[in-house]
């Protein structure tokens, strides 16, 4: 082929080399044509022959590797144990030879002979099934026909025809009688270990060459409480897993091993997330035998731990050692407690009393052996205070009685403490009773409540104080509830009037009285509004630079709008400009209402206002002579919804309540000194930061510190 190839080229470059040598207009002459014919021929000739002998080495190479192939699969058929066979449409098998990989063609009949016939009818079943596509392959067993061999056969589709339907079969039988045989004789075997694993009485576990756990016997499951076993093998437990094993190297593992621990199974739970998830609990003792299972290379198969729990022996043995212990210890222990209860009475104060009925006698012990006082009837009566003595009579007439039940009473002593305090004693009895049920005695404790009764007794003064401020409050929301109904019924009884019967002039008169009692509601529930924010601390203050001087005399003239004709307004004002950092709104809204009320009370006569500031305080005077506040009145005109002589409120009722709130929470206070008939004088102090002042007859600026 090389040498053919090496010729053609050489014609080619020959013939286009006498192509450019000659003149390219004598090309067209019959001899050049001839010429050129002739070369063409020889090329074609040439290219026929090269073709053919590279199809005849292509088809060698192919037939080579056909073979090669086939001694390939027969090898692999052999070694699996394996044949092939195909079944077509016109029910013909054909049967590939494994070791020499040829065709043999069976009729159905002739290939039934090598299979057990009711095997072979389901082959023919399954075939059928595959035929009409109701499965794309199926899978059985059959047997020899002498029942000596078992095959594994898979049936799928080879080929189809145009309209996609299957056309031929692939058979594939693998002999699998020694894998079954192998097989049959595991699950004899596992079916004795089994019996030998499960009825053994002691725990049985088997861990397999990776140390994974693989089994676990019954009487296993039922020492470390596991309740569904399939669940538990499924969590894929290690043997280091096990607190006991972690030690333990499986694969250096050749000999039996003896082993005996003690497992604080909660304390491991918390601190090891590899603890098996077991209900067993508290402290565990146990003791296990670890075999390693390895075949005659010494190729390690598993590992089999025979164990028991022997918690229940050991704390017995434990219990008997501590009874002994606490047997031998019982004498000290009973003389301890003997002195440390001599020592308590002694420390507390507290000494234990018996009574003895029959005897009418009360015995007081300092210590458990050891009677204090020996005390009659007449002689405690002589000890307690007159007021309680009654209450001793019935205490004695009860335990004479022999009553069951406990006896505790709090009696009133003439004795005092280093306070110059009553004393008050506490005594608790119990009965004592013989056999029969009788009360023999009575025993108990009698200590020093004095504290206690005390403390008891300011509780309740406490309790009572806290009843009165309840009812306070309850009075003040009473009070709030009548004063917000009083000019809403006005307002909707006026209205009301427009729809009834009435003369066209006196709508002016229902307007004007609706019109009154709406804005004395609404001040009202501003004011309660108001209030209600200022105790629950939610108003805020703030403060800035502001010119007190020229904005007093404009809050007290707003306060002082309702003066009658009679009385005369008098302002001092000493500064021209006093700068200081105060909270302008809430300081300007309380010296109105202080100069509404003094309004209010003052029909004839004068009305005055003057500050002064001195030492970072801003002092502030507000009086009138109007008729005053009596004694009885004057501690009660900043609680809310004060009334006056005449029973009218006056304002809203919260205007000096509003005002000792407000003071108070700007840092300052309020004072009242009123005389009935004479008038009254009000006084705040705010204490403030004065930046610059001007007084009226000098000049001072100076910056605060």
């Amino acid at each position: 082929m090389t040498k053919i190839s090496t010729t053609l080229l050489m014609l080619l470059f020959s013939a286009t080399a006498y192509a450019q040598a000659e003149n390219w207009n004598t090309i067209a002459d019959p001899y050049h044509l001839s010429a050129y014919l002739v070369a063409v021929l020889l090329i074609g000739v040439f290219v026929l022959i090269f073709s053919n002998r590279l199809y005849y080495y292509r088809e060698q190479e192919v037939s080579n590797r056909a073979k090669q192939l086939n001694t390939q699969l027969a090898l692999v058929l052999n070694s699996n144990k394996t044949e092939v066979w195909t079944y077509d449409v016109t029910k013909i098998f054909t049967l590939i030879s494994s070791e020499t990989v040829t065709r043999t063609v069976y009729a159905p009949i002739d290939f039934a002979q090598f299979f057990n016939h009711d095997d072979f009818e389901q082959l023919r079943a399954k075939i059928t099934n595959v035929l009409i596509e109701n499965s794309l392959s199926e899978t059985l067993l059959v047997r020899s026909h002498n029942g000596q061999k078992t095959y594994e056969i898979n049936v799928s589709v080879l080929k189809r025809d145009q309209k996609h339907h299957p056309m031929m079969l692939l058979g594939v039988q693998r002999d699998i009688t020694e894998s079954k045989r192998r097989g049959e004789k595991t699950h004899d075997l596992s079916l004795q270990y089994q019996t030998v694993f499960n009825s053994s009485l002691v725990d049985m576990i088997f861990y397999g060459p990776d140390g994974r756990l693989m089994d676990l016997n019954e009487k296993a499951c039922e020492t470390f409480m596991i309740a569904d076993r399939n669940s538990f093998l499924k969590k894929n437990v290690h043997i280091n897993d096990i607190p006991s094993y972690r030690h333990i190297n499986i694969n250096e593992l050749y000999d039996s091993i003896r082993l005996s621990s003690i497992t604080d199974i909660d304390q491991v739970k918390r601190e090891d997330e590899r603890i098996p998830d077991l209900n067993l609990k508290g402290t565990c003792y146990y003791e296990a035998i670890l075999s390693p299972i390895r075949d005659e290379k010494g190729q390690l198969h598993g590992v089999m731990a025979a164990g028991r729990n022997i918690t229940e022996m050991v704390e017995s043995h434990h219990k008997q050692e501590e009874e002994v212990q606490l047997l031998q210890n019982t004498t000290k222990q009973i003389q301890s407690y003997i002195q440390n209860i001599n020592y308590t009475l002694r420390a507390s104060g507290v000494r234990l009393i018996t009574y003895h009925p029959r005897r009418h006698e009360l015995q007081i012990f300092s210590d458990l052996n050891k009677v204090q006082y020996r005390l009659s009837q007449i002689r405690c009566a002589s000890l307690i205070h007159e007021s309680d003595r009654r209450k001793l009579r019935g205490l004695f007439m009860r335990m004479d009685q022999g009553k069951t039940g406990n006896i505790s009473e709090v009696l009133h002593t003439i004795f005092h403490d280093q306070q110059r305090r009553d004393v008050y004693m506490s005594f608790s009895l119990i009965p004592m009773t013989d056999k029969e049920g009788h009360v023999t005695q009575y025993f108990g404790l009698c200590r020093d409540e004095t504290e206690m009764t005390y403390t008891e007794m300011r509780l309740m003064e406490e309790s009572k104080k806290a009843q009165e401020t309840e009812e306070l409050k309850n009075t003040f929301l009473l009070n709030m509830s009548y004063e917000i109904r009083t000019p809403l019924n006005a307002v909707l009884g006026f209205a009301e009037l427009f729809n009834s019967p009435h003369d066209v002039e006196d709508e002016p008169v229902f307007a004007e009285e609706i019109k009154r009692n709406t804005d004395e509601l609404l001040n009202l529930v501003n004011d309660i509004l108001f209030i209600s924010r200022l105790d629950a601390k939610m108003v805020e203050f703030p403060k800035e630079a502001s010119d007190f001087a020229s904005l007093f005399d404009g809050w007290c003239y707003l306060g002082w709008g309702a003066l009658g004709p009679n009385v005369k307004a008098v302002i001092d004002n000493p500064y021209n400009h006093l700068v200081l950092n105060i909270d302008e709104q809430h300081l300007g809204q309380a010296i109105q209402k202080i100069c509404t009320c003094s309004a209010c009370y003052t029909s004839e006569g004068m009305v005055r206002a003057k500050y002064e500031y001195h030492h970072g305080e801003l002092s502030i005077v507000i009086e009138d002579t109007g008729k005053g506040l009596r004694k009885e009145v004057l501690p009660h005109v900043f609680d809310r919804f004060v009334k006056d002589d005449q029973n009218k409120i006056s304002g809203t009722g919260l205007d000096m309540p509003i005002v000792k709130e407000l003071v108070e929470q700007m840092g300052g206070q309020i004072e009242i000194q009123s005389e009935q008939g004479k008038g009254t004088t009000c006084y705040l102090m705010i204490p403030c930061e004065m930046i610059s002042r001007e007084k009226k007859t000098e000049i001072i600026n100076e910056s605060a510190t």
